[in-house]
């Protein structure tokens, strides 16, 4: 790497290209660069060069290129580069700008660097320039009415003047342009006429489609991008009591003005609707004091002598409507705030300051869909969050800052994605009541430091995994876990002992899927053995016998239905307390009906409902049934024959024993059962299967593998999870059009979609998967990004080649057991992140295929640390291979350690055809129109085939050993 600039370049009067990018160069560029009068080409992209951009740069007339982008140059902008008649290309952008390129993510935080200065330039004597890159610098004053008059309004133009300090309206002037991208969100624009908005070839067409928000977003709005484009969100309006004045925001600014006590509490009456309060008595009234208002309680009514400061604000139930502006947190010394039951949104975004005093909020029921802010409130104890809609968003982290919280209640408020680790934060938490939301993966181990705990409830989730070690909550009374309704697969792995917590009172585990016996030392820590007990287990897999050791508590209820119990130790039938006093009268039948009985409930609690003989030959050996085994067979056939019949069966290739009344369906043709008979495979791929395929499948119970590939079916994945057993799931080549529900299949391990028509972006749903081990999308036609896939931690294996995905390559640093990665075939662009695969074990045997991307730059040397690697690259537009992976002798099956580099990608000057790499009986083979590592055809790339937020990056990725080269040869 080069470390400043060889000054010897500035002898070279004749030297017409200089090729500097991608180096660690400092200081700045010589008003010698003068001299350079026939340069062509100028690249030194991406270096550490400050200072001010020498005036003689407008001395070089023959220039085409001046790449000096992403370094820290400061001062004015020289007016004299709009002398340079024959200029193509001016990059001047800062090097705090952000990795997107172009158009991209808005980077709103500038740090301290202070970039080019100075007004735009009209540039109105460049009549060849189409390129004009000046980001995140410090330019200012208005785009001049003459801005690139010269230029042919016929070219395509790309000016980015993103995140400067432009200010006023976008000029008419500019409608000149049939084909402008202009990029300038980030400034100070006050003014888009119209007019723009017709201008449908604007912003690659993106105008055509979303008018002039394709350009700029409208005042007082915003979004991630500054404006709307095709691979970003709409233009949000700002939240209450925020603002965004300009054109093109990434953020919208909070009120910051100080209000007194009247002032806040008139704000909240003005903006709740408080005229049409159930009670607004007093309110607004001066003549009467804040304390008497209705719902406001002072200091001063609890202590006497203190001042008459609002302490608390409880108006539940009272048709507040509109929005809590967060002023009020405002209120000094507020101690509870209770809005509760109200259709009102909480605004807690503006939040300013820290709030100290606050210790109650309750806004169950309410609109409340963010927690924005609630960091500041930093003295909470309770928290009610309860009968929400947070549509699916993770429990926000600031939540666990609030480090004094007691009482969270977050229940049936739809809540997403996992229970974060940050949860031991919470040290004084003594209840936690998350019921009914939609939080997926296991339980964090963490959640076993809350040792205050007293209550813990975490069912009608989507939680999987084992049951961390709860040994340290030795405080903890209630644990309730239940999975009713959600009809997925639950949590795994042996039932705990919970030998070690003394004050459990009850634990609701039921329809998990717990395996294993019930150990001797159940709840053998508990020490009040004559209170009552209650333990619910229903539908789990637990075997064997309920131990003797239980007989010790005297009043224990116990419901262990549906599990895969043989025996009941005769003494607990003798404990008369148990079971809320029925084992007294009805025996063992009131702890489990016996094998070969059942009822509804799997044990008998009234005289009504006693335990019933099941009929028919087929008997279960277990206790505790709710229906018969011969029950089960009969609506697995149902469920069968129903598919059959709406799917063609008469047409199949092969319906062998199907619909005969004399053979078992384990002998129908595809199907398998397991060892209790039940179906656990449909295998019928390529069997002419035709037409919707029924829901009712999801209803076998016992169903682990579903097979459809290759058949022109109607399939559906809403109702997938009831398919509790479900893990392996292949429809590709069946026309499948959509993913919709496939969010709810959280127990499958192998999802492969191939060769479909699924378009649009990948769906976020995808990351609920939480066991996914297998996820294979290829051959498809989607668009966008390719997710990060973080939380999917069981992944091993991703294939989403031949889509049309095109942005930029995430790392997958967090998927520690990925070891293949196949996104070939697709538009994706940017460099191999230095982190690619960075958490995965080195010695695992890779696959990484990004073949026939629009991938740039060095391929890192940071993959060095893998020991077996295939990796394809080839016809992307790779500029270096670092020299430690030619050393990798047993990459790509050996053929490093025969071929060196060239085993990975053909260098620059050669080609390999199919592969563009060298193997056995296939070298690189001499081509002068390879200007790239690993074509595989031998011509000249064009720039303009690539997307134009890269265009620019790609002319400039030239490597080092060129600049070598081109200087040997001049000297």
């Amino acid at each position: 790497d080069l470390a400043s600039i060889p000054q010897d370049i500035y002898e070279l009067p004749n030297i017409e290209e200089i090729y500097m990018n991608y180096n660690k160069m400092e200081g700045q560029i010589s008003s010698k660069i003068g001299q350079l009068t026939a340069l062509r080409e100028l690249f030194m992209f991406r270096n550490k060069l400050t200072g001010n951009l020498p005036s003689e740069l407008g001395q070089l007339k023959q220039l085409r290129t001046l790449g000096l982008g992403e370094n820290f140059f400061s001062g004015d902008l020289p007016k004299e580069l709009n002398d340079l008649p024959k200029i193509e290309i001016i990059a001047l952008q800062h090097a705090r700008i952000n990795t997107s390129g172009p158009g991209g993510h808005l980077t709103l935080d500038r740090g301290d660097e202070v970039g080019l200065t100075g007004d735009i330039p009209a540039f109105d004597n460049c009549p060849r320039l189409t390129e004009l890159y000046l980001s995140y610098n410090d330019l200012e004053g208005l785009i001049p009415t003459n801005f690139l008059d010269s230029v042919d309004g016929n070219q395509d133009v790309i000016v980015d003047l993103t995140m400067n300090h432009v200010k006023g309206a976008l000029p008419t002037s500019l409608q000149k342009f049939n084909y402008l991208t202009i990029y300038i969100a980030g400034n100070e624009i006050t003014y888009i006429d119209e007019s723009f908005c017709d201008l449908d070839t604007w912003m690659g067409g993106e105008v055509a489609k979303f008018d002039c928000d394709a350009i700029l977003c409208p005042s007082g709005t915003y979004n991630e991008f500054g404006r709307q484009n095709n691979a970003g969100p709409i233009c949000q309006p700002c939240v209450f009591t925020f603002s965004a004045p300009f054109y093109g925001n990434g953020e919208c600014t909070p009120d910051l003005k100080n209000y007194n006590e009247k002032e806040i509490l008139r704000k909240l009456y003005d903006a709740t609707g408080g005229s049409s309060w159930l009670d607004a008595d007093n309110w607004n009234d001066d003549s009467v004091s804040v304390c008497d208002w209705h719902g406001v309680h002072c200091l001063s009514e609890d202590i006497v002598g203190a001042a008459s400061v609002v302490k608390e604000i409880s108006l539940p139930s009272n048709k507040l409507t509109g929005t809590v502006p967060p002023q009020i947190f405002d209120l000094q010394f507020l101690e509870v705030l209770n809005i509760r039951d109200n259709m009102v949104a909480i605004q807690m975004e503006g939040i300013v300051n820290e709030v100290h005093l606050l210790k109650s909020i309750y806004m169950d029921n309410t609109l409340i869909s963010s927690l924005n802010g609630i960091g500041k409130l930093k003295n909470l104890r309770t928290l009610h969050l309860q009968q929400n809609n947070f549509v699916g968003q993770p429990l926000s982290e600031e939540v666990f800052s609030l480090t004094k919280l007691k009482h969270l209640y977050i229940s049936d408020a739809n809540f997403g994605g996992q229970l974060s680790s940050s949860i031991s934060n919470l040290k004084n938490l003594e209840d936690f009541y998350c019921h009914k939301n939609e939080m997926t993966g296991e339980i964090p181990s963490e959640i076993g430091a809350l040792e205050n705990l007293v209550t813990l409830v975490l069912s009608e989730n989507r939680f999987v995994g084992t049951i961390p070690d709860l040994s340290n909550m030795l405080s903890l009374q209630s644990l309730l876990i239940d999975s009713f309704t959600r009809r997925s697969a639950g949590l795994s792995g042996p039932l705990p002992t919970f030998d070690h917590m003394p004050s459990l009172r009850e634990i609701f585990l039921n329809e998990n899927s717990l395996t294993g016996q019930i150990s001797e030392d159940f709840l053998g820590g508990v020490t009040s053995t004559n209170e009552k007990i209650k333990v619910g287990l229903k539908g789990n897999r637990i075997e064997g016998s309920i131990p003797h050791t239980l007989k010790h508590f005297q009043k224990l209820d116990i419901d262990l239905a549906d599990n895969l119990i043989t025996s009941i130790d005769p003494a607990l039938c003798q404990k008369d307390f148990w079971m809320s006093g029925y084992v007294e009268i009805y025996g063992c039948d009131a702890i489990l009906c016996p094998p070969g009985f059942f009822n509804q409930f799997g044990r008998q609690d009234n005289p009504l409902l006693q335990c019933k003989q099941c009929a028919g030959t087929e008997q279960s050996p277990h206790l505790g049934a709710t229906q018969c085994k011969s029950e089960t067979k009969k609506r697995e056939r149902e469920i069968l024959e129903t598919f059959y019949k709406q799917c063609g069966g008469d047409n199949w290739k092969n319906k062998v024993n199907w619909l005969d009344e004399d053979t078992d369906i384990c002998h129908w043709y595809g199907i398998q059962c397991n060892d209790q008979g039940s179906v656990d495979s449909i295998l019928l791929g390529s069997n002419n299967i035709v037409g919707k395929v029924p829901r009712e499948l999801f209803g076998l119970q016992t169903l682990k593998w579903l097979w459809l590939y290759s058949n022109p079916v109607d399939f559906s994945f809403h109702g997938i999870g009831e398919a509790s057993s479900l893990t392996s799931l292949l429809l590709d080549s069946t026309g499948l059009t959509s993913l919709d529900g496939i969010g709810d299949a959280y127990q499958l391990k192998d999802l492969q979609v191939r060769f479909n028509k699924l378009t649009g972006t990948i769906p976020d749903a995808i990351q609920h998967l939480n066991n996914l081990e297998t996820l294979s999308m290829s051959d498809n036609q989607f668009t966008g990004a390719v997710p990060n896939f973080s939380r999917l931690h069981s992944i091993k294996s991703l294939r989403i080649s031949n889509n049309r995905l095109n942005d930029h390559l995430p790392s997958f640093s967090s998927n520690n057991k990925l070891h293949t990665v196949d996104l070939s075939n697709n538009n994706i662009y940017g460099t191999i992140p230095s982190n690619f695969l960075a958490s995965v074990d080195t010695n695992e045997n890779v696959l990484i295929d990004l073949s026939k991307n629009q991938i740039e730059g060095n391929v890192p040397e940071e993959l060095n640390r893998f020991d077996k690697m295939t990796l394809y690259l080839r016809d992307n537009f790779i500029t270096g291979v670092d020299s430690d992976l030619c050393e990798k002798t047993t990459w790509n099956d050996g053929d490093v350690g025969k071929f060196q580099c060239d085993a990975l990608l053909c260098p620059p000057g050669t080609y390999s055809p199919n592969r563009g790499r060298e193997s056995q009986g296939s070298p690189c083979i001499t081509c002068d129109k390879a200007q790239f590592y690993g074509q595989s055809q031998c011509v000249l790339l064009n720039p303009n085939s690539a997307s134009s937020h890269i265009k620019l990056r790609m002319v400039m990725t030239m490597t080092l050993s060129i600049v070598t080269f081109t200087l040997m040869v001049l000297y």
